[in-house]
C-alpha cells in the first residue's frame, strides 16, 4: 500500500502552517527538508507543523524536524507541533524533544495563539 505524500505551506495569520500527509520517511524528508529549511529565512517567531494527516514518522523524518526546530531555537524562535494521534505523539515524548525546543498541541488554533 502506497500512501502519497504531500507537503504545502499556508498563512495562518502571521504564522506559517506546514501541512503534511501521509509519511514522513527516509525518502520524504527531503521535501519536507527544502520546505522548512526555505521558512528558516521568514521573520515569523514561530513555525506550525501540522501532522493531523501524518501516520508514520520514522528516525530520519524525526531528525529532519529537530534539525529545523534546533536551528529555530538557536534564534529564539519556536516550532509547534500539530497532532492528536497517539503514536506520532509517543515519537516526540519518547525522543525528549518535547522537553527541549518543540511544543506539541492537539488543535491549529492554539498552536498559532502562542
Amino acid at each position: 500500500m502506497v500512501i502519497e505524500f504531500s507537503v504545502s505551506v499556508d498563512s495562518n495569520g502571521l504564522l506559517p502552517v506546514v501541512r503534511v500527509s501521509g509519511e514522513i520517511d527516509v525518502y520524504t524528508c527531503p521535501k519536507l527538508h527544502k520546505v522548512l529549511t526555505e521558512l528558516m529565512g521568514e521573520s515569523a517567531s514561530s513555525v506550525v507543523l501540522d501532522l493531523q494527516q501524518v501516520h508514520y514518522i520514522d528516525s530520519t523524518g524525526l531528525g529532519t524536524i529537530a534539525h529545523s526546530a534546533r536551528h529555530l531555537s538557536k534564534e529564539n524562535r519556536h516550532m509547534h507541533v500539530v497532532t492528536t494521534r497517539p503514536q506520532v505523539k509517543k515519537i516526540f515524548e519518547i525522543s525528549g524533544l518535547t522537553s527541549k525546543n518543540i511544543r506539541l498541541f492537539e488543535e491549529e488554533s492554539l498552536a498559532c495563539a502562542e
